[in-house]
């Protein structure tokens, strides 16, 4: 018999299909063969895929483990309604049907939540790492999803369920692989999974450990600092730039990350109605560089000068107390998430870009040659050119060079409550919930550390004297020191009622109130040490509060048993906020909700007599008032005379806002395919084909323009999947072997929305990221308590960009000792690995 069955063979006359634990190696006559119904908790309570009028994507953690996945990109790769931006280090954004305008921004908050079980894990900036190890199911939602999971599902969520004890079952789990590639260091993973009963029918515990390293595979290689400015533009570039390399940090294999976590859940049956589960999480991830190289410098290559690391950390407690009132199932679910990290990188090439952008480094400070008005960056001298002042001359000469870095923590904590009552009825059933949630996300930068010397010494220091009129500030070490924080107080009450209108008709109403409120406290020291004027009486403070409801109606018709068709109307929001804001900006302090208006059509169907799965979805969005992150305009230059391009608005503090800029839209259509050929082989595709385009004309710094019909930032017109499993029996031993070819394919998309070209005016230019495609192949035999299997990972050796980043302006700087021609940061999948995994289980 088949030991990994992904179907089942049911009688003809059978109206519902049973799982069955194996599958008879012949078809006996009068049987067909069935897919396994997919269930899911995707609208709080459990049915089939099948049954829900809305678009929802399900991989079973048999799935999961069968195709070889251990982090989000690993999986999302064959979820087309999911795009996901991988940098490695244990960070990514999640962003369902190209609902993104930033390009992988860190203040805006996400567009798309991720859940791991009950608790929100999405963060500001980006996500954290969840191993996949010993899970259920990964659910993606497309669409907004504010009527059941709230603030920042205005564009889908992705749920991640883990396994839950099995009560009077003993199983122990033991699963291990290596794999090693021609372009890095060997890899491996390792996990043990166990189910321990300790009551019988009252009291079980699951224990979960792990433990990863994924070697390295971009090399740092010898080179110079920048010594050129390839943009046009006013200035000089200091002609020491370029005298110090990089031989100091030159390494092989840079960007390897280990994690190690455990996860445990203690499940209490209190009664027949009553049960209890507890649970907790720790991930720690420590890695090297992030994963991008610079096509520049080579394949798999880069030039920078410091060995970049970063760590992060999570905790996730939590309890869910499930209950039957007889009218109605009740969950309570507690939960409090704590998330802390730090990391430290290489920004010399960024940091030369604006040291070297105008004539900066003068060395002398006694106002003469100034203009009245002094800027916060910048000053005049009497022929009107501008000139950066010394905050970004770190070398102790004028003309010199230097390394510089940046440090950054963070942390955030997260406490939500949410109670809900769930009954099913011949006429309706319903959903009514409450839900609190407390939250702060908190951030400390320390900015343009000189790792080749010392801050005392540099012109910088000197030009903060000569400011304060000779005060020396002996505790400096970085130009600029920021704390940040932010505090979400939330609301919300949800509902939702199903109304069986007639034997085939189903009408859904649903919606969620909200009511959020927001502080954020901004405190800056340039250079450490020294508080700016504007924070004299401490930090600067904004609050925000913000209330709205997010509607859901649907309606669907059930052709057959097997057909159904839908329509669906859902809006959500991503909650406004306050910025982080200095002196007068042009964008206000606070920001605004952004509004999806989702419109939807879809059918689900069963096919081939239960062989085969067609779903369909088609959809319109609207998005209005998108949150923009940007570098504020106020931040323009306005010397004496000369005309602003804002009017009334310029020479203000460089600072990275939030604002309610335009609106867009996005139009899409997707289909998912599965089927079970025979007995042995089982095939499955998918595909999204979308448009998503700016619907407003914009202008945000230095003439970068966004013009109406630019496409949204990382966002592929198309992306696709195939698959196809073999199994079959090996008769002499009782076992089977079993084999699965896969393939992804992504098509080309834009790393900003700026439409600026890369033709030498801008330094932050909006650059393509390549079409790619990625295939898998994995070979094994199994018996029913092991299980051994050969792969190749990434076949043709793909190099597949999720976004190619500029660099926040490094593209304008170059070499010429090096013949490096720009600075660019491509963020990509690991090169092609062969491996080798063992399974190993007792009991269950």
């Amino acid at each position: 018999m088949l030991l990994n069955p992904r179907f089942k063979i049911a009688p003809l006359a059978a109206a519902v299909a049973t799982t069955v634990s194996g599958v008879p190696q012949s078809i006996a006559q009068g049987e067909s063969i069935t897919l396994e119904e997919v269930i899911v908790t995707a609208r709080k309570r459990t049915e089939s895929v099948q049954d829900i009028p809305s678009s929802i994507q399900a991989i079973s953690g048999e799935d999961i483990k069968e195709m070889g996945a251990r982090g989000m990109a690993d999986y999302t790769r064959f979820m087309p309604s999911v795009n996901m931006i991988d940098y490695g280090s244990g960070s990514s954004s999640v962003i369902f049907r190209g609902a993104t305008v930033d390009g992988g921004g860190y203040v805006a908050q996400a567009t798309s939540s991720v859940y791991l079980d009950e608790v929100s894990v999405t963060s500001t900036g980006s996500q954290p790492a969840v191993r996949m190890v010993d899970i259920a199911r990964v659910e993606a939602l497309a669409g907004p999803q504010g009527a059941i999971y709230g603030s920042d599902a205005q564009a889908g969520t992705l749920r991640i369920l883990t396994n839950k004890p099995v009560m009077n079952e003993f199983a122990f789990e033991v699963d291990a692989s290596a794999r090693n590639g021609s372009e890095g260091e060997a890899s491996w993973d390792g996990s043990l999974v166990a189910n321990l009963p300790i009551v019988d029918d009252t009291l079980a515990l699951r224990l979960v450990a792990f433990g990863a390293r994924d070697g390295g595979f971009i090399d740092n290689v010898y080179g110079h600092t920048p010594d050129l400015n390839v943009v046009n533009g006013p200035g000089y570039w200091q002609s020491g730039f370029g005298d110090i390399d990089n031989s100091k940090y030159v390494d092989k294999d840079v960007n390897d990350s280990e994690i190690i976590g455990w996860r445990a859940a203690l499940k209490w049956n209190i009664n027949e109605n009553w049960s209890a589960t507890l649970g907790a999480l720790h991930q720690e991830t420590d890695a090297g560089a992030y994963n991008f190289y610079d096509p520049y410098v080579g394949d798999l290559e880069k030039t920078t000068f410091f060995d970049d690391w970063s760590e992060d950390e999570y905790d996730l407690y939590s309890l869910t107390i499930e209950g039957d009132l007889g009218f109605a199932q009740l969950v309570a679910a507690t939960s409090y998430y704590d998330r802390k990290g730090e990391y430290q990188m290489d920004i010399t090439a960024y940091h030369h870009y604006w040291a070297g952008a105008y004539w900066s480094c003068g060395g002398a400070f006694d106002g003469s040659d100034l203009d009245p008005d002094v800027y916060y960056w910048y000053y005049f001298s009497p022929n009107g050119q501008a000139m950066y002042n010394g905050a970004y001359c770190l070398a102790p000469t004028a003309d010199g060079d230097y390394l510089s870095t940046i440090n950054d923590t963070y942390e955030q904590e997260r406490f939500t409550q949410e109670i809900r009552l769930s009954s099913s009825g011949d006429t309706f059933d319903w959903l009514a919930g409450v839900y609190y949630e407390d939250s702060t996300n908190a951030w400390h930068d320390w900015f343009a550390d000189v790792t080749d010397g010392n801050f005392q010494d540099s012109i910088a220091a000197d030009y903060y004297k000569w400011l304060d009129g000779g005060v020396e500030h002996l505790d400096g070490r970085v130009a600029w020191s920021s704390d940040s924080s932010t505090d979400w107080e939330q609301y919300a009450v949800f509902g939702e009622v199903v109304w069986h209108a007639t034997e085939k008709m189903d009408i859904t109403f649903g919606g969620r109130y909200f009511d959020r409120e927001n502080v954020n406290l901004y405190f800056v020291e340039r250079p450490n040490s020294r508080t700016l004027p504007e924070y004299a009486d401490g930090v600067s403070e904004h609050k925000g509060d913000e209330t709205e409801f997010a509607p859901k109606i649907s309606v669907s018709y059930n052709f057959t048993d097997d057909v159904m068709a839908y329509g669906l109307y859902t809006v959500g929001y991503r909650p406004g906020g306050t910025n982080r804001s200095r002196g007068q900006p042009f964008f206000p302090n606070n920001y605004t909700a952004d509004e999806m208006v989702n419109y939807e059509i879809g059918i689900r169907s069963t096919i081939m007599d239960g062989a085969g799965r067609f779903n369909a979805t088609a959809y319109y969005m609207d998005w209005e008032d998108y949150q923009l992150e940007v570098v504020d305009p106020s931040q323009e230059n306005c010397p004496s005379g000369g005309p602003s391009k804002i009017p009334g608005v310029c020479g203000q503090p460089w600072q990275i806002i939030v604002g309610n800029a335009g609106d867009a839209h996005i139009l899409g259509v997707n289909f998912e395919f599965d089927w079970a050929i025979s007995e042995n082989w089982l095939f499955g595709m998918n595909a999204e084909w979308l448009e998503a385009e700016n619907d407003s004309d914009l202008k945000t710094l230095y003439d970068m323009e966004v013009e109406k019909g630019q496409e949204l930032p990382t966002v592929a017109d198309f992306s696709g999947s195939a698959w196809l499993n073999y199994e079959r029996p090996i008769d002499r031993w009782g076992e089977s072997m079993f084999a699965r070819l896969q393939w992804s394919y992504r098509a080309e998309s834009y790393n900003i929305l700026e439409t600026t070209a890369a033709d030498g005016s801008s330094a932050n230019p909006q650059l393509k990221n390549d079409a790619s495609d990625i295939g898998d192949l994995i070979v094994g035999i199994r018996g029913e308590t092991w299980e051994a299997s050969l792969f190749v990972n990434n076949i043709t050796d793909e190099r597949a960009v999720f976004t190619a980043g500029s660099g926040a302006y490094e593209w304008g700087a170059a070499s010429t000792t090096d013949g490096r021609a720009h600075t660019q940061k491509n963020y990509i999948n690991r090169p092609r690995e062969y491996g080798i995994r063992l399974i190993k289980r007792w009991g269950g």
